[in-house]
């Protein structure tokens, strides 16, 4: 018979380590609070609203650095084009609603001339600000429209709001107003009453006036309820455009390198030499440098010793800077192969599936530039109905108004071609909807098309062509019907 084997009482410094294993596991309910030495220390555990992490002075040196890289950075450029090309397109177009229809007409009108030249300055239109409106929350975080006295409006980026700044490009002491935060006046509740815009000179901040809100339309995104300012979107992965960048740089010495043939001298007692060498006046004797289909002689004492790139450039930089460029696109909604350009390098069913994830992220900046056209359009149609320019009868909303964004193109034209038309069959889209993907309205296309069918008729009757329709080169089409009802028809 086996005796049965004693069990082991802990010590106290066993049972003293075994109780702080519990209590220091049971301290925090989510490991993401915990720190080790893996990880490296987290942040504090004061929680600081987003002004105080992102002050002026630090929004002002992010917001240069970020300009300086959509000069000079092509994926920077690369991602500011695709937001304003494809988010805006040809252009987002008004789409009055008021409930009369002479009504509508006249207020698209009016829309249709303020958008040839809507800024002071004059120099761009309704496309070109919303294009600025859509790229500006990646570099500045945010910015607005300043509704002028002459009807106008004038752009204003992010970096002009804020307190004045001094020489050592400080904020001045109007920052200290508890209720003025980067730059906007709020009341108690949060709700911004007041703007102070300035203007850039010297890199700094001077002649900041007071904006009454209602006088200027803020454009933000918000990452927190109680934001007040936005934050430039491309903050996140600036350390990876940097990177990235210095990589590039790297590579492209170590590529140079390889491709040069690069020598040193070495020498025995190279202080004698030294000593000589300044003594000689003539220093063509001295070896500097090869040239091709020549022998050179070394002096006593000098070896040449050729430097190897040591496998230089790096052949497998590119996936992992593609990995990387695969972090920074996923932070922005946008497909690596959309910033490369290298959609086509895939099946078409992976080229699909990109198009319609980059497709979600293109719809959401579009309904984010809605609040500040609508609001653009609430100014001007009050401005026309000041002046007398529209008088709207009775029971009509003239500031009631929809905005047709562009539509996102698929792959394969011939499939969306027979997609609308089968969308628009059933009434699933509207002609609207149509139109706007080529960056016009339904009374310009049906005008359009009106009047090509008139030149149709006149040229037809010119040169004796029965059927005008022919001009058009209609396709053949079929038709299935019942032999007895074609019998009836033709008796009929």
């Amino acid at each position: 018979m086996i005796a049965a084997k004693q069990r082991q009482v802990p010590g106290l410094w066993g049972r003293l380590k075994k109780a702080g294993r519990y209590v220091f596991n049971r301290a925090h309910g989510y490991d993401a609070a915990i720190n080790t030495r893996r990880r490296g220390r987290r942040p504090d555990t004061y929680v600081r609203p987003e002004w105080e992490e992102l002050n002026q002075s630090d929004r002002a040196r992010v917001v240069a650095t970020l300009l300086s890289f959509r000069r000079n950075n092509p994926l920077v450029q690369s991602i500011c084009r695709l937001r304003e090309t494809d988010v805006v397109g040809a252009g987002i177009i008004a789409q009055a609603h008021s409930g009369d229809e002479e009504l509508d007409a006249k207020l698209e009108d009016l829309w249709k001339h303020f958008s040839r030249a809507p800024e002071v300055t004059e120099t761009m239109t309704m496309r070109e600000v919303q294009q600025q409106l859509a790229s500006m929350t990646l570099t500045f975080g945010d910015g607005g429209l300043l509704l002028t006295r002459t009807g106008k409006i004038q752009m204003v980026e992010g970096d002009r709001i804020g307190s004045e700044e001094n020489f050592f490009n400080r904020p001045g002491s109007a920052q200290d107003d508890p209720n003025l935060i980067e730059g906007v006046e709020v009341n108690r509740v949060g709700r911004p009453v007041a703007y102070h815009i300035g203007t850039r000179r010297d890199g700094m901040l001077q002649d900041v006036k007071r904006i009454q809100a209602r006088n200027f339309i803020f454009h933000r995104k918000r990452i927190r309820p109680a934001q007040v300012r936005g934050v430039p979107e491309l903050a996140p992965v600036l350390n990876d455009l940097q990177d990235l960048d210095e990589l590039d740089s790297i590579e492209i010495l170590s590529s140079k390198v390889a491709a040069s043939l690069s020598a040193v001298i070495k020498r025995e007692g190279a202080m004698d030499f030294e000593l000589a060498e300044r003594a000689n006046d003539d220093a063509d004797e001295r070896l500097q440098s090869f040239e091709p289909g020549q022998f050179q002689y070394l002096e006593p004492g000098e070896d040449v010793s050729v430097i190897s790139a040591g496998g230089r450039p790096n052949t497998d930089i590119i996936d992992y800077c593609i990995y990387r460029l695969r972090k920074v696109g996923s932070a922005l909604g946008i497909p690596v192969e959309w910033i490369l350009q290298t959609i086509g390098e895939t099946s078409f069913s992976a080229s699909q599936g990109m198009v319609l994830l980059y497709q979600q992220t293109c719809e959401a900046e579009q309904r984010n530039l809605f609040p500040v056209l609508s609001r653009l359009w609430r100014w001007k149609v009050t401005n026309w109905i000041a002046t007398g320019m529209i008088d709207p009868p009775s029971g009509t909303d003239p500031f009631n108004v929809s905005w047709q964004p562009p539509s996102f193109r698929w792959i394969n034209r011939v499939a969306q071609v027979k997609a609308d038309a089968a969308y628009l069959t059933m009434g699933a889209i509207s002609l609207d909807d149509v139109c706007a993907t080529f960056g016009n309205d339904v009374g310009s296309t049906l005008d359009r098309k009106a009047r090509n069918i008139v030149l149709a008729k006149r040229i037809a009757a010119e040169n004796d062509i029965a059927d005008w329709r022919e001009l058009f080169n209609p396709l053949t089409t079929f038709a299935n019907v019942n032999l007895t009802d074609l019998i009836e028809m033709d008796k009929g």
